[in-house]
């Protein structure tokens, strides 16, 4: 892999609000259209004022942003929509997005809420939207999407990789003790088509996480189907409440299309023990130029941010840091493991450059033309570790080679 390009793409606002990813994605079967959606964070996790882009030359220039999704002042605070999740299905050639909806009370981020979705459909051959429609499902812990990249599978199911609150007897968030935090269980939005075209949605079987290995749960769930018919999916872990032990990706299997998975073990390296990595989201997805399954992903083999200080020789998360480099790694798939002389460094802190710098939350597709990776993200803390928000959108472009 070769990383061909760095460039901005998009500024923080007038306001000091910077970029927040949505999704980027073809929206034609063979034509060379792309929708790209992104919003603008008022502050940590607290989104809004989401914009649509088109480009119809395949990324070389694109439309205006079109304001499409905007929060809501109510009574007992602000309504806002959160990450989204979007899938454009060939086979019927329209755009499925699914999106997460919250409450925030007086428009504070609480931590502890049970998270809904709602959904849309984009008509690409009539430019128009569905209505927003909740899409509920009976489950006590919430059905939430973050750092989604849904597939279809070979059998035409639509998987919508999805995470939920682990919930106590009470059904009440579980927390880890001490922890800011509640834990996080797997659950993903199944969806078969009917006859007439409709879907017929479920969910998995939930993922539970034991809390003395990760000690916010499991998180932000990526899959991929493999060639023998089996899924992997790789979730993001956490050591944050005992940083002395190892933070780790974790990795996971299914052999009933999705709908139960095998107990997650720490993902490895075909060479050497797993190597540690802060609590951050990733993406597993096959190549369509070479066939084969590849990772992007933030790995701790630079140094980590350690309390108030940046160790480079220790290669040990610290919960949510360091979020820098960020690489892409080929993927062996029997058995299952990163390939590590592939690893390939897309992004990582410059000289000057705050340790807290975040390359961590991004969105990309793979470019019809060539097969690269086209990658956006917004580098939060490049600036000031302070003011994490003034910074930029860029756009890399990474070779397969």
């Amino acid at each position: 892999m070769k990383v061909l390009s760095r460039e901005r793409f998009l500024h923080y606002d007038e306001n000091g609000r910077p970029v927040c990813t949505g999704f980027v994605t073809y929206i034609s079967k063979d034509d060379p259209i792309l929708m790209h959606r992104s919003g603008r964070e008022d502050y940590s996790d607290a989104y809004d004022d989401y914009a649509d882009q088109f480009s119809y030359d395949n990324g070389k220039s694109w439309t205006d942003p079109v304001l499409h999704l905007k929060g809501e002042d109510i009574e007992a605070g602000k309504l806002r929509y959160g990450e989204q999740a979007a899938l454009f299905d060939p086979d019927t050639e329209k755009l499925l997005v699914i999106i997460n909806k919250f409450l925030y009370p007086d428009d504070t981020l609480d931590l502890d809420a049970i998270p809904s979705v709602v959904q849309e459909v984009y008509d690409p051959a009539t430019n128009t939207w569905s209505g927003l429609t909740p899409l509920e499902f009976d489950f006590p812990g919430g059905i939430g999407m973050s750092f989604c990249r849904p597939i279809k599978t070979s059998k035409g199911r639509l998987v919508f990789p999805g995470q939920g609150n682990y919930l106590d007897e009470k059904e009440k968030p579980i927390h880890y003790q001490g922890c800011w935090s509640p834990a996080g269980i797997i659950v993903h939005i199944l969806g078969d088509y009917r006859k007439d075209g409709t879907i017929a949605w479920q969910l998995s079987k939930p993922v539970i996480p034991d809390l003395e290995k990760t000690s916010r749960g499991f998180y932000e769930p990526t899959i991929a189907e493999l060639r023998d018919g089996r899924f992997a999916m790789i979730l993001r872990g956490d050591n944050s409440m005992y940083p002395d032990r190892p933070g780790y990706k974790w990795l996971s299997f299914s052999e009933d299309h999705c709908e139960t998975w095998t107990e997650p073990a720490p993902l490895p390296c075909d060479k050497g023990e797993p190597i540690e990595s802060s609590s951050t989201g990733s993406t597993l997805f096959r190549s369509i130029k070479t066939g084969r399954l590849y990772w992007i992903g933030n790995l701790c083999i630079e140094g980590a941010w350690i309390g108030n200080l940046y160790a480079k020789g220790i290669l040990r998360p610290d919960g949510n840091f360091p979020r820098t480099p960020l690489v892409i790694a080929e993927v062996q798939e029997e058995p299952f493991a990163l390939k590590r002389d592939t690893i390939t460094v897309i992004d990582r802190q410059a000289p000057g450059e705050p340790p807290q710098l975040q390359l961590s939350n991004f969105r990309f597709y793979q470019d019809r033309e060539n097969g690269d990776i086209v990658l956006f993200l917004t580098r939060y803390s490049e600036r000031f570790a302070e003011n994490w928000k003034l910074a930029d959108y860029y756009r890399y472009r990474v070779a397969i080679e």
